[in-house]
Order: structure tokens, then C-alpha cells, then sequence
């Protein structure tokens, strides 16, 4: 849905310092204190520097432990897929991204701690006066960071807005680059005529509006000593931390113009499965390379709307076969406004919200495309997210910044997803049979009303009730159809996704707590990033 808001100014900051020293990475972090070397042999001086020993990383053991859970050491290098919606009412938060994302890659690279003492102690940020403190994981070494947009056009259809319909920017790595949709619309010189261009100071000035500055993804690497660090791609892989910084923000700062009917999880799945995203040798994918068998897989969505992807059959690959024994189904006719199969009689965007999941007016792909929370036996879909890495699902996490309340219900400190979604039916994971008449829903103080529930239409204006407002602003029931006030849509189908990997029994068979969820209202990203930094962390440390 195309929604205009001003531009806040930007204040681009740089990454925390890291510079290799001889054979050993250092890291400078300035809340720590003194602290005796830790058995590994990590170090934390006195003026507040972590030094870690230069080992290689250990090898993952791909044999699945029972339910196919993981075994196997950790980790502390990380492929990272941003998926960013960057259609029409994203500026705003477009902007607080890129001032604030460095809080993850922070967050990254701080080990978190447990108990020598005690193994139930849940993990936390170390204290330099507690002796029992341990770390858990090595500080982040070696990052490979990717962005898509959720522009996969509108397949069969013409809907303004959205350029190249047949395939949008198609889930490819870089979309200033590669994608189709963006070569119609970059940030600095849009050729639409109702196209907006980034204001100044939106990208830093080392962005040098050439679209093939960047190769298809970004490398940032801690250790000089490590020759993978080295790519003879021009402004490919660096050791810089301000130099990687002003690349992240030139990658991601895709700026607006997209397509407004997003479909982040379908890019994030050709991305990765469609493309061919691993670097196994001879690939030549288009997005080859970017995973790495011995890497955690992060994927990171920022999306203000529901997830709106569409079921077309050109990318089936035997899912509808596999996982209901019937053939593909195709949804593309949802783009088509005279349709008459759709739970809204002409506009599009409502199509995605008016519907229940799972009946003849749903054009969207089932969600164990990509997540099957189903044990290994049951699975016959074997191209979700998942399978990215076999016998680890601890090795993927999915966190979204999206619409959902700046207040998330919660048991004790966990989210309450049943709370959040509606009360599930006989299987948890069964998204179709929740009802969601029973989801949250109410006021946000004086910023207005709220609700998660399903096909909630406002009495009053054409759109859903949102799922959240701006923090700190005030509704204005004589205004509320505008765009004068910021507010985000439910996004029941990333939730769900995010719920499974959080709850679903994946890891020998107890939960693997992968997923998460903030709120895209939130007027600072830096405590979501950080929330986002702290679930990667954890699972560096396997």
C-alpha cells in the first residue's frame, strides 16, 4: 500500500572500531572492564578491548541429531539477508534503519556470557565483576550481508506502481544492481514520472550512484590473517569497519518507488532456493556464493503490510505436490483488478487482507513453503528455509520488524503468539484453523485503535484496522483515513513464520528459539536491531 511521509534528517553513524592486531582480532568495547583471560583464551584488557585468538573456525557437523536436531560446535561467521520493503510509505523507517543498524552489528560482536557454575542461567551480557561469567560465543569474525527488496511485480497484471510486472526485482542480491523493478526507479534518479528521489544526505557520499558499484553482496571480515577476507571484486569484502558501514547503508538504503503489494517472504525465497545462493563450486547464480555451509543464515524483514506472496506456479518446483498432494493452484489472477475470485471486488491491496487463510479466496502461497514445522519423517517439501542447513535449524534464524503492537503480549518474558495470532486450532502450527476473531486488539494510548485480527476492515476508512501507530503520536479520529499519521498493517503471515521458529519443537525436538518480532511503530529501531543481535548471538554460540 503506497503511503507518503516526511523524511527525518539523517545523522549516519559509524560502526563500533574493529582493527586486526598481528594474529589476533580485537574488538573494542568500551562498557567492559578489567577481566582475567577466559579459558578459551580470550582476553579482555583493562581499557576495555576483547582479544581473541586467531583459530580457524571450527567445521559444523551436519549429522542430525534426534528429530533431526543440532549437534555440533557454534559459529562466528554469519550470512545475513535483509529484505526490505521499499514501496511507497518506507521512507521513514528506510531512514531509521540506516541510522541505526550498526546497534546489531554491535550487538554481534559482544560475546554473551553464561555460568561456570550453573548451566540453567539463561544467556546474558557479561559482567567484568562476576567471576563465574563465561562466554558463550566468539565475537562475530566474518559477515556476508545481502539485501532484496519485496517487489516481485504483479505477474499477468499492470498495476501502477509497480514496474516490471513480470518479475518485480525477482529476489535478486544487490536490486540496484540486479533488480529489474529498481533500474526503473533508483534511489538518485527515478525515470517513472511519479517516481520520488532520495533526498540528499539519504545515501552517504560514498555511494557514487554508479549501480554497479557493489557486487551482488558485501563481505566485512575482522581477521587480516584470513585470506577469505580477500575478493579481487572491487568494493566486495573489507576490513574497514566505517568503510563496511557506508557500504551497508549504499546497499540498503533502496530508498521508495517499489511495488506496493510486497511479497518479502517469496523474495527471501528465491533469494536463497530460487537463485541458488550457496557456494558450492561451479555455481553461477546470479546470487551464488552468498551462503556458506559453516555460517548461521540471519534473515532480517522489515516490512510495514502482510506478506503477499502470491502462488504462481512458475516457481511451484513440486511444493503443492509435495506438501497437499495436489497440483499447483496459481494466484496471479489476484492482480487482475476485474477478477472476480478475490475478497475484494477491485482493489488489489485489500485482496491481501480480506480473505481467511486457507479458503478459495487466499491467493498466497501455504507458509510451509517456508518454514515445515513438521518432524524430518513427515516432511515432504524439502526446500524451505530449513533445509538451507540439514540437521541444523538451529542455524537459522528469522527476526521481522514489522507490523505488530509496540506492546507485544507476553507470558512471563516470551511473546504470546496465541495472544498475538488467535487461538490455535488442534495442530499449533496449523495457521489456517486460528482463530483469529480471538487475537489482540484495542487502543494504543492516544496514538488510537489497534487489532492483529484477521480481515479487521475499519468501519470508517477502506483499509484494515492497523496493527500499530507511531509511537508518540496522537489519532485524530476526523483524520484517521489519511496518511497524516503513521501506522503499520497486521502482518499475521511473517508473525506466524517468526512463531515457528521461536516455538516450533525443531530442535531435538524442544524449541530452537530462532524467531522474534518487534514493532515497525517504534520512532528508534536501535532496541529492535539489538533484540534482533542478541537471537544471533545465541545461536553463534551452537
Amino acid at each position: 500500500m503506497t503511503r507518503n511521509h516526511s523524511l527525518s534528517s539523517l545523522a549516519l553513524c559509524a560502526l563500533g572500531a574493529l582493527s586486526a592486531c598481528g594474529t589476533r582480532s580485537e574488538l573494542r568495547i568500551d562498557r567492559f572492564g578489567t577481566q582475567p583471560n577466559y579459558p578459551d583464551g580470550t582476553v579482555i584488557l583493562p581499557d576495555g578491548a576483547v582479544i581473541v585468538p586467531d583459530v580457524p573456525s571450527a567445521p559444523i557437523d551436519a549429522t542430525p541429531g534426534p528429530d533431526g536436531g543440532p549437534i555440533g560446535p557454534g559459529t562466528d561467521r554469519v550470512d545475513m539477508l535483509l529484505v526490505v520493503d521499499n514501496s511507497g510509505s518506507m521512507t521513514e523507517v528506510q531512514t531509521l534503519l540506516l541510522l541505526k543498524f550498526e546497534s546489531l552489528l554491535q550487538a554481534l560482536q559482544v560475546p554473551l556470557c553464561g555460568s561456570r557454575s550453573n548451566p540453567n542461567v539463561q544467556p546474558h551480557a557479561c559482567d567484568a565483576s562476576n567471576m563465574d561469567d563465561v562466554p558463550l560465543n566468539r565475537p562475530l569474525r566474518d559477515l556476508h550481508l545481502g539485501v532484496v527488496s519485496t517487489d516481485l511485480g504483479t505477474p499477468g497484471a499492470m498495476v501502477p506502481g509497480c514496474d516490471d510486472s513480470s518479475r518485480g526485482d525477482h529476489g535478486l542480491l544487490n536490486p540496484i544492481r540486479n533488480g529489474f523493478a529498481l533500474q526503473v526507479h533508483l534511489p538518485w534518479a527515478p525515470r517513472r514520472p511519479n517516481a520520488v528521489t532520495a533526498p540528499p544526505g539519504f545515501r552517504p557520499p560514498a555511494c557514487n550512484n554508479d549501480p554497479n558499484q557493489f557486487p551482488s553482496f558485501i563481505k566485512f571480515c575482522s581477521n587480516a590473517a584470513d585470506p577469505s577476507c580477500d575478493s579481487g571484486t572491487p568494493n566486495a569484502s573489507t576490513r574497514s569497519s566505517t568503510t563496511f558501514s557506508d557500504w551497508f547503508k549504499c546497499n540498503a538504503g533502496i530508498f521508495v518507488n517499489g511495488c506496493g503489494l510486497e511479497q518479502p517472504l517469496e523474495s527471501a525465497w528465491r533469494a536463497l532456493h530460487f537463485h541458488d545462493a550457496t557456494s558450492r563450486p561451479g555455481n553461477t547464480s546470479p546470487n551464488a556464493g552468498f551462503l556458506r555451509d559453516d555460517a548461521l543464515l540471519a534473515i532480517i524483514v522489515i516490512s510495514d503490510e502482510e506478506d503477499g506472496s502470491v502462488r504462481d506456479c512458475d516457481y511451484d518446483q513440486e511444493f503443492s505436490l509435495r506438501s497437499r498432494g495436489a497440483p499447483c493452484e496459481d494466484g496471479k489472477d489476484v492482480f487482475n483488478v476485474s477478477s472476480p475470485r478475490w475478497a475484494h471486488p477491485t482493489n488489489p491491496d485489500l485482496r491481501f487482507y480480506l480473505y481467511q487463510p486457507g479458503d478459495p479466496r487466499d491467493p498466497t502461497w501455504d507458509l510451509d513453503r517456508y518454514i515445515n514445522a513438521a518432524p524430518p519423517s513427515a516432511r515432504r517439501w524439502n526446500r524451505d528455509f530449513l533445509s538451507l542447513k540439514p540437521g541444523r535449524p538451529d542455524r537459522v534464524v528469522f527476526g521481522a520488524i514489522t507490523g505488530v503492537p509496540l506492546e507485544l503480549p507476553r507470558r512471563g518474558t516470551a511473546v504470546d503468539y496465541d495472544a498475538l495470532l488467535g487461538r490455535p486450532g488442534l495442530r499449533v502450527d496449523d495457521f489456517n484453523q486460528r482463530d483469529s476473531s480471538t487475537a489482540v486488539t484495542g487502543m494504543q494510548g492516544e496514538s488510537g485503535p489497534f487489532s492483529m485480527r484477521q480481515a479487521n476492515r475499519s468501519e470508517v476508512c477502506s483499509h484494515v484496522v492497523p496493527a500499530c501507530r507511531r509511537q508518540g503520536t496522537t489519532f485524530n479520529p476526523m483524520m484517521q483515513c489519511s496518511n497524516a499519521q503513521y501506522m503499520a498493517f497486521p502482518s499475521r503471515r511473517i508473525v506466524e513464520v517468526a512463531r515457528r521458529f521461536e516455538e516450533s519443537p525443531l530442535c531435538n525436538g524442544q524449541p530452537c528459539r530462532n524467531g522474534l518480532v518487534t514493532s515497525i511503530c517504534a520512532t528508534n529501531l536501535e532496541g529492535a536491531l539489538r533484540e534482533i543481535g542478541a537471537k544471533i548471538t545465541r545461536r553463534m554460540g551452537g
